[in-house]
């Protein structure tokens, strides 16, 4: 029992890492659970130090010792072996109980699940990856086949299995010794390696090529793969195809490996040694052909790339064309992976001082930012963003303004009110009349969007003055774009702030000299109208104080003191008879006075200022006001005489003046 408890706890301290770590020296890997079995491997999940991903591949000693030599031999060339197609090594360790191979996370081959452009895409990969070998390294791998086969995250095809890798021409190569106690390769292994003292070559792996090819397809091949195959499999190994011979034949026109998808991924892996020309031809219909692509490689394989190639240049001139192409890929995305792969790059991407990438960023800002938190958007993005508005460039600022409307969604509504809006105002004040007039648009549709964005204060204190300014502006197209925004937002305003102050300002451009800004005057005042009748409706009759007749008669009288001549016209009608006769009484009993003596007539106990009026010689002007309303001048104590007698509604007994039934009606018009 303590032997059993000895070797589990052995076990568990190789793989799973007691303690959280893995424990085995100069390994900073911590190995996880099993997921899959490989011989003589099995490959574990795993974690680096750092966090990253990593497939960890553990070979146990005391159960496996006849392939010890062959676990060894693969450890050793893994470490040497650098290539896009080869299993990408981060570390390996070998302890006295088991050998372990850390790589880039991978899953082997299954070809129950596939995509057919990813499979040639593979077959492709491989066979540059024998190519490498071969020709570069001078080795053979004999033991090319579907186990020794694994796949990346996006569905990239990589090159493992290097347990019978040996130098070509070796004398006892690996392959010869071990071949009879690996399971199922003398079902597969090349004639040549039969017959003793033959010496391997380059053709030992066009054969395993053929029979991995064999497994891709157990049925039918596509056109022009079955001649390619039985080349490959010539008994003759000199007269057997080499797996660089598949490549150059497999991509000729019509071949195999002839494809839009095998072409974009060999051109995104060779870019930076293409000319401009090329790039900008290629970059132009990505966009579109990326549609067709398989989507997990596509946002994993290629969109870093692309990423990577705008950021540090490779784009030339052809940002937008990128861009587009990132767009259409990433679309799909979800949340969480968009964060990990395209938010930090956006990110940086905002950050750059090239102008042309910067236009192509706000070209295609709505899509960039959809799959972004908005804490991001308004920490690390929108700073830079709002540089452009101040951009020496005009259009780099009319850019940044377009863009504005996908960037409001995302900083909320405080930076919004606080920041972006006044932006769009100083905007509306800009050199180039294309800006105002966007701004203008811009802030119109902010404004009268529905949900969360301009408060009512920003509408009132921040923008009506800027629409106010704009409505003034020389460019025929900023004022239409004023009046309309005017018209989205009357509804909003203050029905009195639009009667005082809007209005007015617009009434001008209803006989403006351009057509299209005075349908737009008619269009703005009609909506400010309406507006302004609800709000009447619903006003009360009259904002005056109800008062009897003898307060109305005192303030009537106060206001006169108050005011003079100024407050006449609201006196009372009897207060005005009343002096009016009064003097003329006057008049007529003091007889006829010098035209330059200037003395005012006034009866007992009564004051000529509070009815309005003054007696003045003949030849003086009128007295203000009194010029207005014909009915009512008085010049003369005659004139004054006469128009009171000539009314019928009024008469005198001997105790004063008395108004008939009668009398309202006359007054009025008299008045």
């Amino acid at each position: 029992m303590s032997g059993l408890s000895s070797y589990l706890m052995s076990t568990l301290s190789r793989v799973g890492g007691l303690g959280g770590s893995s424990g085995i020296p100069d390994f900073p890997f911590v190995v996880g659970e099993k997921v899959a079995t490989v011989w003589p491997w099995t490959i574990h999940a795993g974690t680096s130090t750092d966090g990253k991903h990593v497939s960890i591949f553990v070979f146990d000693k005391p159960r496996g010792t006849q392939y010890l030599g062959a676990a060894q031999n693969a450890l050793r060339r893994m470490r040497t072996l650098r290539h896009p197609g080869v299993l990408r090594y981060m570390g390996g360790a070998e302890t006295s109980d088991a050998i372990y191979i850390a790589t880039e996370r991978i899953v082997p081959l299954d070809l129950n699940d596939r995509n057919e452009e990813l499979v040639r895409w593979g077959l492709f990969r491989i066979a540059e990856a024998l190519r490498f070998v071969n020709e570069d390294c001078k080795l053979v791998h004999a033991n090319v086949c579907k186990d020794a086969v694994f796949v990346t995250d996006a569905g990239e095809w990589r090159l493992g299995g290097l347990e019978l890798m040996d130098a070509v021409g070796a004398e006892r190569p690996v392959y010869r010794e071990m071949g009879s106690v690996i399971p199922g390769y003398a079902g597969r292994m090349a004639p040549e390696i039969k017959v003793q003292g033959m010496q391997g070559t380059a053709a030992l792996d066009g054969w395993g090529l053929a029979e991995l090819i064999s497994e891709c397809y157990t049925t039918e091949m596509p056109l022009g793969l079955g001649a390619l195959h039985a080349q490959l499999r010539n008994n003759n190994p000199k007269l057997r195809m080499t797996a660089p011979g598949f490549v150059e034949a497999a991509q000729r026109s019509g071949g195999v490996l002839d494809t839009a998808f095998v072409r974009a991924c060999r051109f995104l892996e060779s870019v930076t040694v293409k000319d401009s020309h090329e790039r900008a031809e290629f970059f132009a219909g990505l966009g579109a052909a990326a549609a067709e692509f398989p989507r997990v490689f596509a946002q994993r394989k290629m969109l870093p790339e692309l990423l990577t190639l705008v950021e540090f240049g490779g784009a030339d001139n052809g940002h937008s064309a990128v861009l587009a192409s990132v767009v259409q890929i990433a679309r799909d995305m979800d949340e969480t992976e968009y964060s990990t792969v395209v938010a930090p790059a956006v990110v940086r991407l905002f950050a750059s001082t090239d102008r042309a990438l910067r236009f192509a960023l706000l070209e295609h800002a709505t899509a960039l930012l959809h799959g972004m938190h908005d804490d991001v958007v308004v920490a690390s993005v929108y700073p830079a963003f709002a540089t452009g508005f101040g951009d020496a460039a005009p259009a780099i600022r009319e850019a940044t303004v377009k863009a504005a409307l996908s960037m409001a969604p995302r900083v909320g509504s405080k930076t919004l009110n606080s920041d972006l809006i006044k932006h769009l105002v100083r905007a509306v004040a800009d050199a180039e009349p294309g800006i105002r007039t966007n701004s203008l648009i811009c802030i119109g549709k902010l404004c009268a969007k529905n949900g969360p964005g301009v408060t009512d204060t920003s509408l009132r204190y921040i923008v009506c003055p800027a629409l106010l300014h704009a409505l003034r502006d020389v460019f025929p197209p900023v004022r239409a774009a004023a009046l309309a925004v005017s018209g989205a937002c009357a509804m909003r305003w203050d029905a009195v702030d639009v009667a005082r102050r809007v209005v007015p300002a617009i009434s001008p451009l209803l006989v403006d000299g351009e057509r299209p800004v005075r349908v737009a005057a008619v269009k703005a005042i009609n909506v400010m109208v309406a507006h302004i009748e609800g709000h009447a409706r619903e006003m009360p009759e009259t904002v005056a104080k109800k008062m009897d007749k003898v307060g109305a008669q005192a303030e009537a009288v106060a206001d006169l003191a108050a005011n003079g001549w100024g407050g006449w016209a609201v006196s009372s009608l009897s207060s005005t008879i009343s002096g009016a006769i009064s003097l003329a009484s006057s008049v007529s009993h003091s007889g006829a006075r010098s035209e330059s003596a200037g003395v005012r007539s006034e009866p007992a106990g009564v004051r000529s200022e509070p009815s309005g009026i003054r007696s003045e010689p003949s030849g003086l002007s009128e007295p203000p006001q009194v010029s207005q309303r014909p009915s009512t001048t008085i010049n003369s104590p005659t004139a004054v005489s006469t128009s009171i007698s000539s009314n019928a509604a009024v008469s005198q007994s001997a105790g004063g003046w008395e108004f008939n039934d009668d009398w309202g009606e006359d007054a009025a018009d008299a008045w």
